[in-house]
């Protein structure tokens, strides 16, 4: 079934709940934690090792934060309007703004597989890919081939060339 336009798409609810289990093991498991070792088993040792775990999670939380990227918008026929995804009132990664059809080049599938051996399904990326001060757009994450029919039919709407490459996990 083809899309029509305007296309709304939000790629920000896989980040958000990476970033929601990221803060809620820090509330809920390892802030009481060390709160629990420190004034009720006295277990020294215990607190500290749960504030390495408290540090690294912080640290893997920010990786996240800085390296996945979100967006949500409209697709017409004339613009893109893209905005960053939202987490409890803070702006997330991604881009920002209005940008005209004619600054981007192709839509994009990038393609994923799973590493070596592993049985599990292969999952794609649909992305605007911007030219001219535009910046690349993610506008789903699919699996099973459904990036490719939403990447064929968004390129066929928008008179934009399709392409796909294989990109790594």
């Amino acid at each position: 079934m083809p899309i029509s336009l305007p296309y709304r798409f939000d790629t920000s609810p896989v980040v958000q709940l990476i970033l929601r289990g990221v803060l809620g093991l820090l509330v809920l498991v390892i802030a009481p934690g060390i709160l629990y070792s420190v004034f009720f088993s006295h277990n020294q040792g215990a607190a500290v090792l749960l504030l390495v775990i408290g540090v690294l999670t912080i640290y893997f939380g920010r990786l996240f934060l800085r390296n996945l990227m979100t967006s949500r918008g409209t697709i017409t026929a004339e613009a893109v309007e893209v905005e960053p995804g939202v987490l409890f009132g803070a702006s997330l990664q991604g881009p920002r703004g209005r940008f005209p059809i004619r600054q981007f080049r192709a839509v994009l599938v990038q393609r994923i597989s799973p590493w070596g051996q592993i049985q599990e399904r292969q999952h794609e990326r649909v992305i605007l890919a911007g030219q001219a001060g535009a910046p690349d757009i993610l506008v789903a994450r699919t699996g099973n081939d459904a990036g490719r029919a939403l990447g064929r039919d968004l390129a066929a709407a928008l008179g934009l060339p399709y392409t796909e490459e294989t990109a790594p996990y």
